[in-house]
């Protein structure tokens, strides 16, 4: 179970304009994600929906987009998790930054994590208690990735890491490594994207709970986003892939 909770945590990570933003444009829309995860030896179905909440123009160039996303837990067909991941294009640069992990989503997350382990424990709890979790939660940094309309391949990336800090435990997630590897033509279950933005990075996650680190690679799609991943440990075996099935 401890090794399930860690990567539910994981498949937490993981939409751009006909110009260079890679955010979802499109308020309201659904893209939705078939997803598998392999764990000692079993492969558990992870797929995951990702509801556009709000978009935010600057005369004709979205600027930022929030978006929704809902996981499931690995081994546990009842629970799901729900986490905001927000967006931000600079239109006179042409970057665009996926905010992975805010300190506000940090807080959320883990108090989520904590009231699912009380709801399997049996345990019950009220908006109050809920409340109190979360102000006792610290939490520092800001985990992001930098998606830009051009770049060189050379240049060294800022690594990115956020921390919590309740009662005495942390959690930490990591974002290693970035490395942009080029445009690519990729073809998903929801269509084929051309020119999409390849790159890879390490994520790696410390707890109370242990340790897990992953080599992600992922392609970004113009006007959608993520269209595909892969997810590898630390010894190059691949354990989870996830890919747009459609849109709504």
């Amino acid at each position: 179970m401890k090794k399930l909770a860690l990567v539910a945590v994981l498949a937490l990570f993981g939409c751009l304009a006909a110009d260079a933003q890679y955010m979802c444009e499109k308020e309201g829309a659904v893209l939705k994600y078939n997803g598998t995860t392999t764990i000692e030896g079993k492969t558990y179905d992870t797929g995951y929906s990702c509801k556009v909440l709000s978009v935010v123009k600057d005369g004709d160039a979205v600027v930022s987009s929030t978006v929704e996303e809902t996981h499931k837990v690995p081994g546990n067909d009842f629970a799901e998790i729900k986490n905001n991941i927000s967006y931000s294009y600079n239109p006179a640069t042409g970057l665009t930054v996926e905010h992975l992990m805010t300190a506000d989503e940090f807080r959320k997350l883990i108090t989520n994590i904590v009231s699912e382990a009380m709801r399997q424990m049996g345990q019950t709890f009220n908006e109050s208690m809920l409340v109190e979790i979360q102000k006792a939660i610290t939490v520092k940094g800001d985990l992001s990735l930098d998606l830009p309309a051009e770049f060189d391949a050379e240049a060294k990336v800022p690594n990115r890491s956020i921390k919590a800090s309740v009662q005495g435990m942390s959690m930490t997630m990591n974002l290693w490594n970035v490395k942009y590897l080029g445009f690519e033509d990729v073809e998903v279950p929801a269509g084929k994207y051309e020119k999409c933005l390849k790159l890879t990075y390490v994520l790696k996650q410390t707890s109370p709970q242990g340790s897990d680190k992953t080599t992600v690679e992922a392609w970004y799609a113009k006007g959608v986003g993520p269209v595909k991943k892969i997810s590898a440990d630390s010894k190059g075996n691949p354990v989870a892939e996830e890919v747009l099935a459609e849109i709504k």
